[in-house]
């Protein structure tokens, strides 16, 4: 029989034990959560003070040196010339006090050993100033143009002393001149005209007289269609018709004061050889009719300017021709055939379509020989005559389409020519795109109801003031039926309506790859190379936009340089698949998500020297499966392809935008990626033909790491589009880990599977930044023993999660009973 001897006093003792020790290890951590908080405060004012020191000083004591031997320089020398003496101080002062703290940190090191690094890290003395310095340091360009402003500072207050009372000869009072310098010191609209003062001063200004003559044309209105012109009507030449003038764009926009509206513009052209007059664009013509023979004459200006003048582009060489292309002869009424050109050499165009509704002209097996044998023109649809009849006035003897020189029932075909499709654009002379057209049967050229150009002649016995050649203004209205230029929105998010080529998957690695490409358009010619976009009204765009900055590191000009590490090829290769993933939505075969990429994957797995694997590439595969939907609030409209084509963990698993949550080549203030935590045990990818990087049949992943379990919490609310008046139906997860209770927002990849209590499985892959990031999982009812993917994670480091009350508990119930055995 056993005795059981409780003492009711000495345990109240020991709960009061467990709840004071409860109280000081949470009174411990939180105190050691301040003090870590506050040392990292004083670290980063500590760097930025030697900063300040370091590098801002120099410059400062080189400033006022140059203004004390020589009190004038600001308005005699170049401010560039006066930075570069700056920039080259201040990086040699930061290298050596960099590399003084570097000599101090190994003295300390070997002197005072550990107690020195546990008192002085060395992130306080090196990485911490370097990251620090790096936020704060602006690049070259970026400097160059802060001290430009810093030595203007110095000049602008002794010109304006110099001007306070008289302006300069010459200078008109209400234009300027159009100066900015002068706009600045006169007029308090800081550069904004009033049309009410060119009245009294047009008879005396030519540049008064030509925005005089601009607006008269245009003023009063006929045409009120647009929110715009209706509200113009309606104003009076006194009222407030404001012109602002853009120096680097060459244009002037007219704004109504009190009016909320799109702003038309107005730009100006001489067709000779052009006025000294600093509102005058490039001498190029405005025409009408994209098929004209100026408008030939200015692509082939476009040609010469771009094989002979561009640094980033391709010179006038030949190149292999595809395996299969279309023979145009030497004369307009030669006959066109299909030849094989078993590797010649030779120029070629390629013809970027949309196939449509109806499939367009195709070769098959049983009319190959027909069509080797010849093809009449008026067989084939008419955007392929129209592209015929361009190729022949450039001179372009052999075109490639896709419908006619591949043979489309042919599977063995097709395998052989997606890896090609990299080198079949990009060798290509010119793609010619139809991207106005949705599908074959609408052809290259705009039709003239859709081509609405607001263009006028301005003679110049009207200008007067020595004008001795007339002046065209062309008016440029931002709405549904005016021009959208490719520098007002991204050319990968078009407007369906406008540019309804640009919306297919397959065009997307067609542009990326091709030279350079003559967009036929919906109201202009567009021409877009690797170093700059050019539309035919002569309006100068962007040579430093993002998307030609991404098209010349996807050529090969830039990608085959021993300089491209397979770091750089990898967030080349997540960036591409970010900007893929806006359009696959868009394939009409969901199974060519692969295919329709296949081109750059064949040329990066080269570089890299890498198995392609559904999407990702296998030496990388834990960074590869860092990807999410992009949709910020997702609802319940099915994502999921209506086939199998990828497995889950692969980003064509689904019809969505997605976006890699560390840096890219596409996403410069991205974190990044510190830290992988999961390992690739195994992979399995298998290919439906012999091209790896092609359509898959099975795909399986087997990763090993920490994991979680975590319950789903889900809430579904109906919300209405304001646009479309569209109902639907949002969807909010929150990720409930069941260690602690801690609730956390996540996003799924299928809103549409997401079920409130479901338990999943999170598993840590990788830290960014600051953070950690779980691929959450749910078991797979077709797979027995496997996972499938249900989402992507961001949170804190569960395995360690101190600062939370059971793991305080927790950890004082464990030294609790450790001094109880002791």
């Amino acid at each position: 029989m056993y005795v059981f001897d409780y003492d009711d006093g000495l345990q109240r003792r020991r709960n009061r034990r467990l709840l004071i020790s409860i109280v000081f290890e949470a009174a411990r951590e939180t105190l050691q959560l301040l003090a870590r908080a506050a040392y990292g405060v004083i670290c980063q004012w500590t760097s930025f003070i030697l900063f300040i020191v370091v590098q801002v000083t120099p410059f400062w004591a080189i400033i006022y040196l140059y203004y004390t031997l020589w009190p004038n320089i600001f308005d005699e020398v170049h401010w560039l010339i006066l930075a570069i003496p700056v920039l080259i101080v201040t990086y040699i002062t930061r290298s050596l006090f960099t590399l003084a703290l570097g000599l101090f940190h190994s003295f300390a090191v070997r002197r005072w050993g550990r107690a020195y690094a546990r008192r002085i890290p060395r992130w306080m003395i090196s990485e911490q100033l370097q990251d620090t310095t790096r936020d704060l340091k602006l690049s070259f360009s970026n400097s160059a143009t802060f001290y430009r402003g810093v030595l203007w500072l110095f000049r602008q207050p002794q010109r304006w002393r110099e001007s306070r009372n008289q302006p300069p000869e010459n200078v008109c009072m209400v234009c300027h001149n159009l100066d900015p310098d002068r706009h600045c010191r006169y007029t308090p609209e800081n550069g904004n005209i009033q049309y009410r003062d060119l009245l009294s001063t047009y008879r005396d200004c030519a540049i008064c007289a030509t925005l005089h003559a601009a607006v008269c044309r245009f003023y009063p209105p006929a045409d009120t269609s647009n929110a715009f012109f209706y509200q113009w009507k309606r104003y009076q030449p006194g009222d407030d018709i404001i012109l602002v003038w853009n120096k680097h764009k060459k244009m002037i926009t007219i704004e109504l004061k009190n009016i909320v509206a799109v702003w038309p513009r107005m730009t100006f052209y001489c067709l000779g050889k052009g006025l000294d007059l600093p509102l005058i664009s490039s001498p190029r013509a405005a025409v009408d009719d994209t098929r004209s023979e100026s408008t030939m004459h200015r692509v082939l200006s476009w040609i010469t300017e771009c094989t002979t003048d561009h640094e980033n582009c391709s010179r006038n060489q030949p190149h292999p021709l595809p395996d299969r292309v279309l023979d145009l002869g030497n004369s307009p009424n030669s006959p066109i055939k299909l030849v094989e050109t078993r590797n010649e050499l030779g120029y070629y165009a390629c013809l970027s379509h949309r196939w449509g509704s109806k499939q367009p002209l195709r070769t098959l097996s049983g009319n190959k020989d027909a069509f080797m044998a010849g093809i009449h023109m008026a067989a084939l649809p008419k955007t392929f005559q129209e592209a015929v009849t361009v190729c022949r006035q450039l001179s372009l003897r052999y075109f490639w389409v896709d419908s006619l020189c591949i043979v489309q029932d042919s599977v063995d075909e097709w395998e052989r020519q997606l890896p090609k499709m990299a080198n079949i654009y990009e060798n290509a002379f010119l793609t010619i795109a139809a991207t106005k057209a949705n599908g074959h049967e609408e052809g290259l050229h705009p039709n003239g109801e859709s081509r609405t150009v607001y263009l006028e002649r301005i003679p110049a016995h009207e200008i007067g003031h020595g004008v001795s050649e007339d002046v065209y203004v062309r008016l440029e209205y931002q709405d549904k039926g005016g021009i959208r230029h490719w520098d007002i929105q991204s050319p990968d998010q078009q407007h369906e309506e406008e540019w309804p080529l640009l919306t297919r998957a397959w065009v997307f690695q067609e542009r990326l790859l091709s030279p350079r490409m003559l967009h036929f358009a919906k109201r202009e010619l567009v021409w877009e190379c690797r170093t700059g976009v050019f539309c035919d009204c002569g309006r100068e765009h962007d040579d430093k936009a993002d998307d030609l900055e991404f098209r010349r590191l996807v050529s090969s000009k830039s990608i085959k340089t021993t300089n491209a590490t397979p770091l750089q090829l990898r967030a080349l290769w997540y960036a591409i698949v970010e900007r893929y993933s806006r359009l696959m939505g868009n394939l009409t075969v969901e199974s060519d998500a692969f295919p329709a990429l296949a081109g750059l994957a064949s040329r990066i797995s080269g570089l890299l020297e890498d198995e392609y694997v559904a999407g990702l590439w296998r030496s990388n595969m834990v960074e590869g499966l860092l990807w999410a939907r992009k949709n910020e609030t997702p609802d319940n409209r099915p994502v999921r392809p209506k086939s199998w084509r990828a497995p889950s963990w692969s980003w064509a698993s689904i019809t969505d935008e997605i976006s890699y949550k560390h840096n890219t080549t596409s996403g410069w203030f991205r974190p990044e990626l510190h830290e992988i935590y999961a390992a690739v045990e195994d992979v399995e990818c298998v290919p439906t033909g012999s091209q790896r990087t092609g359509p898959i049949s099975s795909a399986a992943l087997t990763l090993s790491g920490w994991v979680s379990h975590a319950s789903v919490r889900a809430r579904h609310t109906e919300r209405r589009n304001w646009y479309t008046d569209e109902l639907t139906v949002q969807v909010d997860c929150d990720l409930v880990w069941q260690h602690d209770g801690h609730e956390s927002s996540l996003r799924p990849d299928h809103p549409e599977d997401v079920v409130d209590g479901e338990t999943v499985l999170c598993l840590r892959l990788a830290r960014i930044d600051k953070r950690d990031w779980y691929l959450v999982l749910v078991r797979d009812t077709q797979s027995p023993g496997s996972f499938r993917r249900w989402g992507l994670y961001e949170g804190a480091d569960v395995t360690w999660e101190w600062t939370s009350m059971e793991s305080w508990r927790r950890r004082a119930e464990q030294r609790y009973h450790e001094e109880k055995r002791v």
